[in-house]
């Protein structure tokens, strides 16, 4: 199995959070362990929307992995997890690193470096191919992304240690509700940034489609610019129409951009109604010979696995389950931003 959309915030189990906020002295609201797992579960019936997930959960595990020691051990505990959990062969890690800076008390370069350093170790207990996305965020400055696209740079596939491959792409993350990508400005920005990281060697992904803040207008402004390798979720093509709908499905289909699909992460949100909308999606995108692959995104925080997230889906298409799973680990194999 091969994990390709899963974050360091929502990766960790409470429990490994919790000895290092101990072990850091630090201060927080949580007055016992009991408390403090029962905040980082997500409650569909608590979720309101996908900034109230982002907002609620991830101020919290950023906080706390912010520090180098704090970021390898947390590194280090997603590989071993989902080893145990799901056999994964193969996993790709995002992460924003200038918010692991602590307000400037580290470096984002020692972050970094530090999380390397633990998906090193795991990749070579493990046997786990691992890799670094970094995020960037529309709720950071242009500036600032602009400093993680220059470490990313700087960090670019360290070279395949123990499997590890060190940094292999970049993200664009963070609330959608600012609908940034409707700004021209802001877009061509950020395609200059896209545009020398791939110059670099590095791969393209890009969180939008992920609720109806940006939707399918969003979609296709952000293939158009940025032009993608993969995208985060995606999952609003559903709701494209006429033209919109047409120049979308060409684009994903004849530039092959894969769809990173987080079933339960999208329920939790409020994103879907229910699983069997992600069923009839997955058909859709076979249908359309558009790439998709079936990934995490916060196992931690939603009680999942990869494992768990193909049968959710497997369970919803029937007698096409095996073929159409299938299909997706291969496109999730060609669509890979690890070095073979």
């Amino acid at each position: 199995m091969h994990e390709q959309h899963i974050h360091l915030g929502g990766a960790v189990p409470s429990s490994v959070l919790w000895e290092i906020l101990c072990d850091n002295g630090l201060k927080t609201e949580f007055i016992d362990f009991a408390t403090f797992h029962s905040s980082l579960t997500a409650r569909h019936d608590e979720v309101k929307s996908l900034d109230d997930f982002l907002g609620r959960y991830f101020q919290v595990t950023e906080e706390i992995q912010s520090s180098p020691s704090a970021a390898s051990v947390s590194a280090y505990q997603v590989v071993a997890k989902a080893y145990r959990r799901a056999e994964i062969q193969e996993l790709e890690l995002r992460f924003n690193p200038h918010k692991r800076v602590r307000h400037g008390l580290h470096t984002m370069d020692a972050i970094i470096l530090a999380v390397m350093q633990g998906l090193e170790r795991a990749s070579l207990h493990y046997g786990v191919a691992t890799g670094i996305i970094l995020s960037l965020g529309r709720d950071l400055s242009l500036e600032s992304n602009w400093q993680i696209i220059d470490a990313a740079i700087k960090w670019r596939s360290r070279g395949a240690l123990n499997g590890a491959n060190g940094v292999v792409g970049i993200d664009m993350a963070g609330p959608e509700s600012r609908a940034l990508e409707m700004s021209k400005p802001w877009m061509s920005e950020v395609a200059v940034m896209m545009e020398k990281a791939r110059q670099a060697g590095l791969k393209i992904t890009y969180h939008v489609g992920e609720s109806e803040a940006t939707g399918p207008e969003g979609m296709l402004r952000v293939i158009e610019a940025i032009h993608p390798d993969r995208i985060g979720h995606g999952i609003e093509l559903r709701n494209a129409k006429g033209k919109t709908k047409e120049a979308l499905v060409s684009l994903l289909r004849e530039d092959s951009i894969c769809l990173e699909l987080c079933p339960t992460v999208n329920l939790v949100t409020r994103v879907i109604p229910d699983y069997a909308c992600m069923g009839r999606f997955v058909r859709e995108l076979a249908k359309e010979q558009i790439p998709f692959c079936i990934n995490t995104d916060n196992p931690y925080l939603i009680h999942t696995n990869l494992k768990r997230e193909y049968e959710i889906v497997g369970a919803q298409l029937g007698n096409d389950a095996a073929s159409l799973l299938d299909l997706g680990m291969k496109y999730a194999v060609e669509h890979r931003f690890l070095n073979d």
